[in-house]
């Protein structure tokens, strides 16, 4: 009986798994963004990132996600003591 537990532990793990492969692989490290108003870089404060790019259109405790529309890609912006420290390019954009 634990043996099909531990299988099924396994095969439920590499289902997790394998079902968000799209989405790790969608992403890639971007070094800036290009914003209507400047250019964001790693090591930008989020108040800048705010003034180049204006508000994300979603927010979390330490990123940002801005999405520039359905032929552009996504960035996910991540910061760390109010500063970027990663910026993620979706470049399945949505």
């Amino acid at each position: 009986m634990k043996t099909k537990k531990t299988h099924l532990a396994i095969l439920l793990s590499l289902a997790v798994l394998f079902g968000s492969l799209p989405s790790v692989f969608a992403e890639q490290e971007a070094s800036t963004i290009m914003c209507d108003n400047g250019i964001v870089n790693i090591g930008d404060m989020d108040v800048d990132v705010q003034d180049k790019c204006g508000d994300p259109d979603s927010r979390g405790m330490n990123e940002w996600v801005y999405n520039f529309g359905p032929d552009q890609p996504a960035y996910t912006v991540i910061f760390k003591e109010g500063k970027v420290v990663r910026i993620l390019e979706d470049t399945g954009g949505s």
